[in-house]
């Protein structure tokens, strides 16, 4: 019984120095030289675990060696990139050939693709934020090259995501949003809208078939023919009026009078119809501003045939007296409702020459790339960003007056007089805003020729109007 006890006292002990043969051999220090099968399992365990430290030291001297080795590797890239682009890379010092030796071989082939301007520039930020935005395509990487280092560093320090939304801005809206610091750039990067498009109609606001186009046109047009027969009218009525008059026949007077105020009254709703069409043909007023200024229209118009009516069934000089001063006072103030719809009228076409402008941009960065392809240079960059900063002012011009007219249309939800000295100073700056966005389109267009120009005759096979797929922003709707 004692025997047996001390022989459990003895595996105790040999079982408990396993933990300890495993711990040290992990240092290499630990030699047990027993004989029984338990010690065997220990030397076994001991040379698995040194094997097992040989290869993982064998493995980092390989991993070490292999980065080494890329690091040359890449330096020698950068070497035949230096001769082949000798002009554009020699300039940079030692500091800035580490940076670039850090990049993949494409990445760094796509770098030196660019001038040297742009070279410099990009070398400027650490090679993390390098790494992240030399994954842009060569156009976009040009564009965001073009910005100082603060800007672009803010940049390449977002996420790839973000990185990626805002290398698909054009030029003049890439360097509006790098101005803004980093959270107020994060949060103006989730309100942007990138949409894929193969032309300006791609970016309307509403749908509109072509048989309702039709329809409409055909609504307008036959309110146009009514309107001039109205006004054709009215001269006949004056001068019938006048024979009347010197007359002295109140019979016939009272007549024409009432003629005259009808043609008058059907000669404003007409023209009411023919802007309430031009509403609704626009397809850059939004479906709820339309509703908006639909409904006021409607209402002028049933105003107008309230006063109407009161003509028709006047018989006497005082009745007809009334509803002409009715009339006078209604085409006083309607003659402003009228202009603040025709504005936004044309705060919407300026919008749909404006997105043109945009697609066309992007078109013309498309041409110019394949020029680069095929080995073809055209010097049109200083053209290109005039060009976008014209198109870029046009917009904020008119968005600027579609904010006025915006706020004329609450100030007559509220009632608020259109002949208030209010509401005429914010059309007064609307029509100046309007007539300064026209005025950038036109210098736009200026360029543009100068621009196609250059481009034929560098590159005659060069197609502007292919229908190629570019990705622009998409304009959040202006409100009523």
């Amino acid at each position: 019984m004692k025997k047996m006890f001390a022989f459990g006292i003895i595996v105790i002990f040999l079982f408990s120095l396993t933990p300890a043969a495993f711990a040290e051999s992990g240092s290499g220090d630990a030699r047990i030289s027993a004989s029984s099968d338990d010690s065997k399992t220990e030397i076994r365990t001991e040379a698995r675990t040194k094997t097992n430290n040989n290869e993982t030291r064998a493995e980092t001297r390989l991993k070490i060696e292999t980065r080494a080795e890329a690091r040359e590797a890449y330096k020698e890239r950068l070497k035949l990139l230096r001769e082949s682009n000798k002009a554009k890379l020699e300039v940079l010092s030692e500091e800035k050939t580490d940076v670039l030796a850090n990049l993949s071989s494409e990445r760094l082939q796509k770098i030196a693709e660019l001038d040297k301007r742009q070279i410099e520039r990009l070398t400027e930020i650490n090679v993390q934020n390098l790494e992240k935005i030399a994954t842009l395509k060569r156009e976009r990487l040009e564009r965001l090259a073009e910005l100082d280092k603060e800007k672009l560093e803010r940049i390449a320090d977002l996420d790839e995501d973000e990185i990626e939304k805002i290398s698909k801005l054009n030029r003049e809206r890439l360097k509006e949003v790098a101005k803004l610091d980093k959270a107020k750039l994060k949060a103006e990067l989730k309100a942007i809208n990138v949409v894929k498009v193969k032309n300006a109609e791609d970016l309307d606001r509403k749908n509109i078939t072509q048989a309702e186009l039709s329809q409409l046109r055909l609504r307008f047009d036959k309110a146009k023919e009514e309107f001039k027969n109205a006004k054709d009218g009215l001269k006949e009525e004056r001068e019938a009026l006048k024979e009347a008059k010197e007359k002295g026949d109140e019979k016939d007077t009272l007549e024409h009078a009432k003629n005259y105020l009808l043609r008058v009254s059907d000669a404003l709703i007409k023209h009411l119809e023919k802007l309430k069409a031009k509403v609704q043909e626009n397809k850059n007023i939004a479906d709820d501003v339309e509703a908006k200024i639909v409904a006021d229209i409607d209402a002028q118009i049933s105003e107008v045939a309230g006063i109407k009516a009161e003509v028709e069934s006047a018989t006497t000089k005082e009745q007809v007296k009334e509803a002409s001063k009715k009339l006078r006072e209604k085409w006083s103030k309607l003659k402003h409702i009228i202009d603040l719809h025709a504005k936004r009228i044309v705060a919407a076409r300026v919008e749909g020459i404006v997105n043109k402008g945009l697609v066309l941009e992007k078109k013309l960065d498309n041409v110019l790339e394949k020029a680069k392809e095929k080995g073809i240079t055209i010097d049109i960059s200083a053209e290109m960003s005039l060009f976008s900063e014209k198109i870029a002012m046009s917009r904020d011009k008119y968005k600027q007056a579609q904010t006025k007219i915006s706020e004329v249309l609450d100030l007559r939800t509220k009632n608020e007089s259109v002949e208030s000295e209010k509401i005429k100073a914010l059309m007064n700056e609307a029509n100046q805003l309007l007539k300064e966005s026209r005025d950038a389109l036109k210098e736009a267009h200026d360029v543009l020729k100068t621009i196609v120009k250059k481009i034929k005759e560098a590159m005659p096979e060069a197609d502007l109007s292919a229908d190629v797929e570019i990705e622009v922003e998409q304009e959040a709707e202006a409100s009523a």
